[in-house]
């Protein structure tokens, strides 16, 4: 199977940043139109994984209620909330 190009991947991702809660679908969506395509390969696999997190663990990570478990998805998360300029 070949593998899907940056581009590809984001349009894919689309549907999957479709939450039900505005504070979510505002912060997905802003990371996914802005700054997808041009962060590293890395944080784009992260953001994916990001995706598959209950909405209400995302609920309280992107309000700054609670900080994921997993090191990774929380310097993703702090990473992302300063790429879109979420406010505390």
């Amino acid at each position: 199977m070949p593998r899907l190009t940056a581009e590809e991947r984001k349009r894919r991702l689309v549907w999957q940043c479709r939450r039900g809660l505005l504070e979510t679908d505002v912060v997905l969506n802003a990371y996914l139109d802005e700054h997808f395509l041009h962060d590293t390969s890395a944080h784009q696999q992260t953001f994916e994984r990001l995706l598959a997190c209950q909405d209400a663990d995302l609920f309280e990570w992107f309000t700054r209620r609670s900080r994921p478990d997993d090191g990774e998805l929380d310097a993703f998360v702090r990473h992302m909330l300063t790429l879109v300029g979420a406010k505390d």
